[in-house]
Formats: C-alpha cells, sequence, structure tokens
C-alpha cells in the first residue's frame, strides 16, 4: 500500500502555521495565489500538508504575511527543509502505515514531550521484553496477522527511543497510570525490569515521571491516553496525539492544543510528585 499524497506531520506542521499566519492577517487564499503566482488548490494543499513547501516558498510565505521575527522565519525554514527529509521509519510505512511513521516523526521532531498512559508504560519508556509482551498479545486480535514480523516491530520501537540517548534530547514529562504499574505484562521478571527502567530513567535531567494512583480518583484522563508534542519553546506550534482502541488522531487545532494542555495540568496536579513517585516505584519494584 501506497501513501504518495497523504499529509505527513512535517508537511502538516509548516502548512498548519502558514495557515494560522495568513488568518492571523485575515489574508484570503486568493490574494495569497495571486502574490504567489500560483492557483489557489497548490496554496490549500500546501496549508493542508498535501504538498511540500520548499524553502524558497516559506521565505515567499513570510514576505507576504510580514513577518519580522527572525527566530519565526528561522523555524518556516527548518520546518520546509524538515518537509523534505526522509527519516530511517520511512520505510517501515509501507508496512504499518503513515500513523505509526507519524509518530516517529513528531517524536524525533519534538523538543518537547508531555504523555499520559493510563494502561501502559510509554512507548519510548519500554523495555525490548515489555514492548514484545505487548505486542504479542495484539496479535490474538489481528485477522490477517502483523504487518510486521515481531523482530522488525520490536526494532521500530526500540529505534524510536533513540531519540533519549541523542545530544540534544526532547524534554520528556510522562504521567503513568497506576494500572500500568500493577499489570504484570511479560511476568514478573519483565516487570522488574521494566521498573527499573523507570527508575533509571528518572534521574535523567530531561525526563520527569509521575504516577497517578488509583486514590486519585475520577480525573480528566479517563477519556484515554494522549499525549501533546511541542517544537520550540512555545505552545505555537504544538499537536496533540490522541489513541482510541480503533483510531489513533493528530490535531494542530490551538484550542485543542490548550485543552489538551490544561487536561495534563490537571492530571499533574493529581499525580504524585516526582519525589513520591520514585518512592512508590522503588516499593513497587521490592513488591515484585
Amino acid at each position: 500500500m501506497s501513501y504518495k499524497g497523504v499529509p505527513t506531520i512535517r508537511k502538516r506542521l509548516l502548512g498548519g502555521q502558514l495557515r494560522r499566519l495568513r488568518e492571523e492577517r485575515d489574508i484570503t487564499v486568493e490574494s495569497v495565489a495571486i502574490k504567489l503566482g500560483v492557483g489557489v488548490s497548490a496554496v490549500r494543499r500546501q496549508e493542508s500538508g498535501h504538498t511540500a513547501v520548499s524553502v524558497a516558498d516559506a521565505k515567499a510565505y513570510a514576505e507576504i504575511y510580514g513577518v519580522e521575527d527572525e527566530k519565526l522565519l528561522e523555524r518556516l525554514v527548518q520546518l520546509a527543509k524538515h518537509g523534505r527529509v526522509r527519516g530511517w521509519w520511512s520505510g517501515y510505512s509501507s508496512k504499518v502505515g503513515p500513523t505509526i511513521v507519524d509518530v516517529a516523526d513528531v517524536e524525533d521532531l519534538a523538543t518537547d514531550i508531555r504523555t499520559f498512559q493510563i494502561l501502559a508504560i510509554p512507548g519510548i519508556f519500554q523495555t525490548r521484553e515489555y514492548s514484545s509482551a505487548i505486542i504479542e498479545v495484539g496479535k490474538t486480535l489481528r485477522r490477517g496477522g502483523q504487518p510486521l514480523p515481531l523482530d522488525e516491530l520490536l526494532d521500530l520501537r526500540q529505534r524510536r527511543k533513540e531519540i533519549l540517548e541523542r545530544d540534544n534530547p526532547p524534554q520528556v514529562w510522562a504521567i503513568i497510570g497506576e494500572a500500568a504499574i500493577r499489570t504484570v505484562v511479560g511476568g514478573p521478571a519483565v516487570m522488574r525490569d521494566q521498573i527499573q527502567h523507570l527508575l533509571n530513567l528518572s534521574q535523567r535531567h530531561n525526563i520527569s515521571i509521575q504516577i497517578l494512583p488509583f486514590s486519585a480518583g475520577e480525573h480528566v484522563g479517563m477519556s484515554g491516553s494522549f499525549m501533546l508534542l511541542s517544537f520550540d519553546d512555545t505552545a505555537d506550534g504544538s499537536i496533540t496525539y490522541v489513541e482510541g482502541t480503533n483510531i489513533n488522531s493528530f490535531s494542530d487545532d490551538p484550542a485543542e492544543v490548550r485543552l489538551t494542555a490544561d487536561r495534563f495540568t490537571h492530571l499533574q496536579a493529581q499525580a504524585l510528585s516526582i519525589v513520591d513517585t520514585r518512592t512508590y516505584l522503588l516499593e513497587a519494584l521490592s513488591a515484585k
């Protein structure tokens, strides 16, 4: 299956930024098309992420919208460059579908990742054995089998974790539901290693982990897991990723981003503190 023409996250990030700049200045698509010397459909396809924006086009848009902020201009240029780059994960796209590839894409580009996982350990925090157990149990629900062999799926997951090892890793703040710690995935030995891995990760300067205990009661994350990913030091340009039973979705709508950020803030307040989380994990480790 080919996904040619499907808007990738890299192209959507820039397209969404350009659309917001145009709308903020109350400029019509028709006016932009005339100034660029292209058809209206070409502008719309770039704004929707269906067509890549070249560096030259990004600079032309910036001139039309009167962008004087050097930092914003550099961001537009860098996104244009990123939009034409094929990451290592692109080779998996025809086998696993665009969503998994897009997740790898945004994790690779993000400077800040906030994630809430209610039932499982966040993917980039999983040990190989934990991931293996999760993938294996998922096979029972697939009538046509896995899109990739187990080893390749595990390699895909492992390579996504490489962002934590690079020179400038993203800031990651994870809130994990207590059920993810209490559920024995892969057996006691696998869970011991997984909890120890969380403890090791929690000591890194760029990683913060909180456990949301059962005792917190009702909370705004009961509808499901989600991620909020940012690509600079502001919320502008951030996107949300919501995981569902049958469908996963991205959104760069500013209102949705703000709502998701508020949800995460509420969950931070209800979860155990970072210090208390380490104590909780140490106690859970000794009990396994």
